[in-house]
């Protein structure tokens, strides 16, 4: 099952639900994620966004946000709580994004960006 989901959209969309946020985001990094044998990975870091710009790339696994650490064997409530970590942030901040590449651990520095300003791609209907 495939998680369209960015890091700071106004309602987070897992498992086909909406989660309506109380204080909509405006923060976003441009990054598209999903669930894949337990780990949150990278499906697709949006063009032009501060996630592409940082250097983060399709296949990465989210393993840290600042000092929040990604559970092993991540359930959508783990996703949840990942993207909230994230979403938490408003446009300017600095936030850490640690990544695993393949068997290398890495670190990013990602500025958060206005979501408006970040062109997420339309989703496909079914």
């Amino acid at each position: 099952m495939r998680l369209f989901v960015s890091f700071a959209l106004a309602v987070l969309l897992v498992a086909g639900l909406a989660v309506q946020a109380d204080d909509p985001p405006e923060g976003s990094i441009g990054v598209l994620i999903e669930i894949t044998d337990g780990k949150i990975v990278v499906t697709m870091p949006v063009e032009g966004s501060p996630a592409e710009k940082a250097g983060i790339k399709a296949g990465d696994v989210i393993v840290k946000v600042d000092d929040f650490k990604v559970k092993d064997n991540v359930t959508q409530e783990d996703l949840e709580a990942t993207v909230k970590e994230i979403v938490k942030h408003k446009p300017g901040d600095k936030i850490k994004i640690g990544i695993k590449r393949g068997d290398k651990d890495m670190t990013l520095e990602v500025t958060v960006a206005k979501r408006s300003e970040i062109k997420f791609p339309k989703k496909d209907k079914d």
